[in-house]
């Protein structure tokens, strides 16, 4: 019996991906503690593969292609000829059991790889049609902000550690939460820093903690080289060395609905980034009191906010406070 794949595998593999779009790192399925001919690999971008070897492509038509799975005839410099089964990196948990069926009717079973792989996919394919809602793009536009200050300001202060200050997938009042140090982005496609608040809470920081506001512009328009992929990217080339880190940011993409399938669905907002500025939440902040309680009946206030001629924090001023906030922290 096949002891792989293993969640701890695929989170080997993804520490080791390559950086060429067209290189796999691989590592050997075992059974009975002996290296088999089949492969568990991962490529530049997360996905996962199962290779298979093979003799030839399918005798009739391939199995079909499914929501986050294909299944392909290569012919890799290395390995030779292969049948290549891929998920995308969200797809895990359901293809590892599918894995372990085709390993197992290949090996076990001896079982003709095409035939095997057209059967198993067939039984599976209702986990792998699931109904996904098109991402809009208010949803789009304020994930990449949050991405964009996860690439450009957490990481580079915290390390690989800010992806669990990233609470945004959690829908919390604010977009980054430690105990210190609370940080809130708002994202506009407006030509001035104006932003709505739509919670009462939610310019206020936590007794103790200190409140930063990140005010990111952008510009939508075909011809924009920034998109959700673009960011998505950007950070987890900077996870490659954190497999831990680097599970937990797919697992929160997730959970905010981003598919790779929306790579290839043309739904993806394309846009330019303006600009980003950081403003700190004191008496000069625009904001409501936090003393302000809305007349009884009244169940929710949404305002808009100005920052235009509100002074700014500097990128060395920002760093400074996130890393003495979580230094303090950690002692």
């Amino acid at each position: 019996m096949a002891e792989g794949p293993t969640p701890e595998q695929w989170a080997g593999l993804r520490a080791a991906r390559p950086v060429a779009e067209d290189a796999l790192a691989t590592m050997p399925v075992t059974a009975g503690g002996k290296d088999t001919p089949v492969l568990m690999a991962m490529d530049s971008a997360g996905h996962l593969h199962l290779l298979v070897p093979v003799q030839r492509g399918p005798a009739g038509p391939k199995p079909p292609d499914l929501t986050g799975l294909r299944v392909r005839h290569r012919h890799l410099e290395s390995l030779g000829q292969v049948l290549d089964l891929t998920a995308t990196p969200a797809h895990e948990r359901v293809f590892t059991p599918v894995c372990r069926e085709v390993v197992d009717a290949v090996l076990v079973q001896r079982r003709d790889p095409w035939a095997a792989v057209g059967a198993i996919v067939r039984a599976w394919q209702s986990a792998w049609k699931p109904a996904r809602p098109e991402m809009d793009k208010t949803t789009q536009v304020g994930l990449f902000g949050e991405l964009l200050v996860l690439q450009r300001l957490m990481i580079p202060c915290l390390g690989p550690a800010a992806v669990g200050q990233w609470s945004g997938p959690e829908f919390e009042r604010h977009d980054f939460v430690g105990e210190r140090l609370h940080v809130e982005v708002k994202t506009t496609r407006k030509s001035r820093h104006e932003h709505e608040i739509s919670r009462l809470d939610q310019l206020r920081a936590p007794e103790g903690c200190q409140l930063l506001v990140v005010s990111v512009q952008v510009e939508e328009s075909v011809g924009g080289n920034e998109t959700l992929a673009t960011a998505i990217d950007a950070v987890t080339d900077q996870l490659r060395g954190d497999a831990a880190a680097l599970d937990a940011f797919m697992a929160k993409l997730v959970n905010v609905g981003w598919s790779d399938e929306m790579v290839r669905s043309g739904e993806l907002v394309r846009f330019f980034l303006r600009d980003a500025s950081i403003f700190a939440v004191d008496d000069e902040f625009p904001r409501l009191p936090d003393d302000f309680v809305p007349p009884s009946g009244v169940v929710a206030v949404k305002y808009t906010i100005d920052l235009a001629n509100l002074p700014s924090l500097g990128m060395d001023e920002a760093t400074e406070i996130i890393r003495e906030t979580n230094l303090h922290t950690a002692t």
